[in-house]
């Protein structure tokens, strides 16, 4: 069982800058749609995802973090992408600010049939066409990235 670690961090260090593992999935349609979550703290949108606990491996991390933030239960991820740096760093409304390395995944998922469902951490959940997607001013810093390296056909591995 892994201990939720960013809550037991920020009892330890307030607001301060941290850094923390970041994964994230791009997760694909039969319609070659991708699922888009929309933040209810920030109100910019992202993809499901979220810190690794303490104990927990990079695939369990996934596996939590798609059932709680989306329901969708999905086995087969592949790596997409890894970032790191400055420019991965997140302020929270809060004014918790945290450096992610970011393992940013790709899966598909047959989408009829699913019932999306949010642990309250999106105002809202919806498989779009890469046509339909909302500006890119509107997605959280580095998560648009992922989603041009898609739309570019550039699947191998990227480390920045």
């Amino acid at each position: 069982m892994s201990t939720p670690y960013i809550p037991y961090l920020r009892q330890m260090v307030g607001h301060a800058r941290i850094m923390a593992i970041g994964v994230t999935v791009l997760l694909i349609n039969e319609k070659e749609e991708i699922l888009v979550e929309k933040r209810a703290d920030n109100g910019l949108y992202c993809l499901p995802g979220g810190s690794l606990d303490l104990d927990e491996t990079v695939l369990e991390g996934m596996h939590r973090e798609l059932q709680e933030e989306t329901g969708i239960d999905v086995t087969n991820f592949v790596l997409f992408s890894i970032r790191s740096g400055s420019k991965t760093d997140f302020r929270y409304p809060n004014g918790d600010v945290t450096n992610y390395v970011d393992l940013n995944f790709i899966s598909r998922v047959h989408s009829q049939g699913i019932h999306l469902k949010s642990d309250g951490e999106s105002t809202s959940l919806q498989f779009l066409p890469l046509s339909q997607l909302p500006d890119p001013s509107l997605w959280t810093p580095g998560t648009w990235s992922i989603v041009e390296k898609y739309q570019s056909g550039n699947w191998n591995l990227t480390i920045d």
